[in-house]
């Protein structure tokens, strides 16, 4: 009979999308020695947290008031301070599925300052146990996991890990130190000279009356018989994470202790449970974004970051922030009004590769002064730990390259390519190890060149079919949003008003939300992930539902099938969408000059992946030669106007359910489209299969 097994820690095995096989540990899964355990608490999951009023907490991302203790002694694990009153947040997925305890003082949308990284952590956070005898007369045994995700950045000294009684048990070095070191001072031992910025790491240190501490380090034995400076009688509490000082915690994440009143012997029992953990080095995700101004926006809207913060989620990584500045020449790398190379005709001249004007392939063109300033900037704006971390570069851009001609199309996608290519050179890295991001160009009506909007798309289309380019289309529907600022009815989906140029800052925070899954499935197979090595299937892949079918079942009736993504079925909102909002189909023509856009006056749903579209006029052309959209050109769906799957509704297996760990916000449906291709639009079939 075949066995199936589950390491500790990992996600679940599924049975079939959505529904778990094994929801428990299996029988013989490793645990820690329990004779003589005084305490035991365990952050990994929230029953293992305690709310203020002393009951365990149902989820992530609430305030925790201690750690449960497992032991059985009842001797709860307190959060502690100095002098703050911020309670720790549990956080989920610090390492694989698994989470624990601190405080992260910067959440998105909210902004990090200048030099602040993410998470940015409570400096007086701490956790504090019941008094313990630990003296260097007493047997005893003390098990601790935690992570750190940047740099201690509200000082330059050493973070301290344990302390007791005002004095440091276990400290580690800051600011590009590399030391973990046992009672720093004049009796101190070096246990580690490789210790990273960003890590998880496992120690126990071992007392022996009259002998001296032992360590080991995530397994591995680091000391023997060291002198044990404390005195030979103390009972006190000892401290996790923090000094004891004003702002004295280490700015790390608690995941894991236990205490025993003795010196544990079974040192491969504890080495063998602590696997549940992924120990050594971390990563940290990072964002490169360049665009115009809807990219300086998104920016300091926070959208970005939201998408970071997701690509975090999605991947287990430790850390996640944003490389790139809104501004202008000599330093930004979103610079409005700016395509990637001048467009002829308007004002917006653009200078991210310069074009000499001498006939010359685009291929061969130089940076002109904003690929220059994004170049300054990451040299003299971006620090170079933050550099080597940079996982993708996202372009949310398309609107002054979209006003081009369409026969400006060769020239245009070998100017992409190339401005591509240099500035993964600004970062010393090819195509394969670091992706591209773009979207499925917004509605930009400035001088309301429809073609030129759709050659800008089979540009983006076109690029991302090509392996060697190492693009994904994160956002292929963006039509589903308003302009910035503008009045919006949100039971009608009518707007009035606003800047019809720019999207508005909800649109774009969701832009960013719903980026995030293609984005971590586009730097995980560019091996830039963390903990987690896979994702299962309720996690799009596919930016959401696609139109793989338009069947003309008359003149003036279209059905759209679709093939879902993550979600199971389709929804029409009684606003606009119902109405038809965005869908147009091609009478005929070709790209660069069509014929009659035949938009639609009704959307309603046939079944979970069937639509009934009822056009406002009869079609004329055969159908081969006609072409359906969603949308056309520069026309705007406006939010909540699109047809949408399910997936907020869809179950999720254990431990991935981003909704529940970072907040409802982040309860998405996705938007359907109708996929780029290098020759947009979907030809219309004159059968039903």
């Amino acid at each position: 009979m075949p066995v199936l097994l589950a390491a500790p820690g990992t996600r679940p095995l599924l049975a079939a999308p959505g529904r778990p096989l094994l929801t428990a540990p299996l029988a013989g899964t490793p645990s820690l020695p329990t004779a003589a355990l005084a305490g035991w608490w365990d952050a990994a999951t929230p029953s293992g947290l305690l709310a203020p009023g002393g009951t365990p907490l149902g989820a992530f991302n609430a305030p925790a008031a201690a750690v449960a203790d497992r032991s059985g002694a009842g001797s709860a694990l307190a959060a502690w301070h100095a002098g703050s009153a911020s309670a720790p947040l549990a956080t989920p997925r610090l390492n694989r599925t698994l989470g624990g305890l601190g405080l992260n003082l910067i959440v998105p949308p909210s902004l990090p300052g200048a030099g602040q990284q993410l998470p940015l952590m409570d400096p007086d956070q701490g956790l504090r146990s019941a008094s313990l005898q630990l003296g260097a007369n007493a047997p005893w045994t003390v098990f601790l996991v935690w992570s750190r995700p940047n740099w201690r950045q509200s000082s330059a000294a050493a973070g301290t890990l344990l302390s007791i009684a005002g004095t440091p048990v276990l400290a580690i070095d800051n600011n590009g130190g590399t030391s973990l070191v046992l009672f720093p001072g004049a009796q101190q031992t070096v246990l580690s000279s490789a210790m990273t910025r960003r890590h998880t790491h496992a120690i126990v240190l071992r007392n022996t009356p009259g002998t001296g501490i032992d360590a080991w380090l995530d397994g591995t034995r680091v000391a023997t018989a060291q002198p044990n400076p404390m005195a030979a009688q103390l009972a006190a509490p000892l401290l996790f994470l923090h000094s004891g000082l004003p702002n004295g915690g280490a700015e790390c994440w608690f995941h894991e202790a236990a205490v025993w009143t003795a010196t544990v012997t079974d040192i491969a029992a504890i080495t063998a449970y602590q696997s549940r953990w992924q120990l050594g080095p971390r990563k940290g995700i990072q964002i490169l974004v360049t665009g115009q101004s809807n990219s300086g926006n998104g920016l300091n809207d926070g959208a970005w970051h939201l998408m970071a913060q997701g690509i975090a989620w999605h991947l287990g990584a430790l850390a996640y922030g944003v490389v790139g500045g809104y501004g202008s020449p000599p330093a930004a790398t979103c610079i409005g009004g700016q395509g990637i190379y001048p467009v002829t005709g308007t004002n917006l001249p653009g200078s991210f590769l310069a074009n000499p004007g001498d006939g010359s392939d685009p291929s061969t063109w130089a940076l002109g002064a904003d690929g220059q300033a994004v170049r300054t900037w990451l040299q003299s704006n971006t620090q170079a730990a933050d550099a080597a971390d940079i996982a993708v570069i996202l372009w949310p851009w398309s609107e002054t390259d979209s006003t081009r001609q369409y026969t400006e199309k060769p020239a245009y996608e070998a100017a992409a390519r190339r401005f591509l290519a240099l500035e993964r050179a600004m970062l010393n890295r090819t195509a394969a190890s670091l992706p591209q991001l773009w979207w499925s160009g917004i509605p930009f009506a400035y001088g309301a060149n429809s073609p030129g909007a759709v050659m800008q798309r089979e540009v983006v289309a076109a690029m991302a079919a090509d392996p060697a380019q190492n693009v994904t289309v994160a956002l292929p529907q963006t039509a589903d949003s308003l302009p910035r600022d503008a009045t919006w009815n949100p039971a009608t989906g009518l707007w009035s008003g606003g800047d019809s140029l720019h999207r508005d800052a909800a649109d774009n925070r969701r832009f960013g939300q719903r980026a995030a899954p293609l984005a971590a499935r586009a730097i995980l197979a560019s091996q830039g992930g963390d903990t987690l090595a896979a994702m299962p299937s309720t996690v799009p892949a596919a930016g959401g539902p696609a139109v793989v079918r338009a069947w003309r079942q008359s003149a003036t009736a279209l059905v759209v099938t679709v093939a879902h993504d993550a979600g199971t079925d389709l929804i029409v909102p009684a606003t606009q969408a119902a109405l038809g909002a965005g869908w147009a189909v091609i009478d005929g023509g070709t790209a660069a000059a069509p014929g009659a856009v035949v938009t639609a006056t009704a959307c309603a749903r046939l079944n979970p992946t069937q639509l009934l579209l009822t056009l406002a006029a009869p079609l004329t052309g055969p159908s081969a030669s006609c072409r359906l959209f969603y949308p056309y050109g520069t026309a705007a769906i406006g939010r909540g106007n699109a047809v949408t799957d399910n997936l907020s509704q869809v179950a999720k297996p254990q431990g991935w359910d981003i909704a529940a760990d970072l907040g409802s916000a982040w309860a998405l449906d996705i938007p359907v489209h109708v996929p780029m291709t290098p020759a947009s639009g979907l030809p219309l079939s004159d059968s039903a299969t």
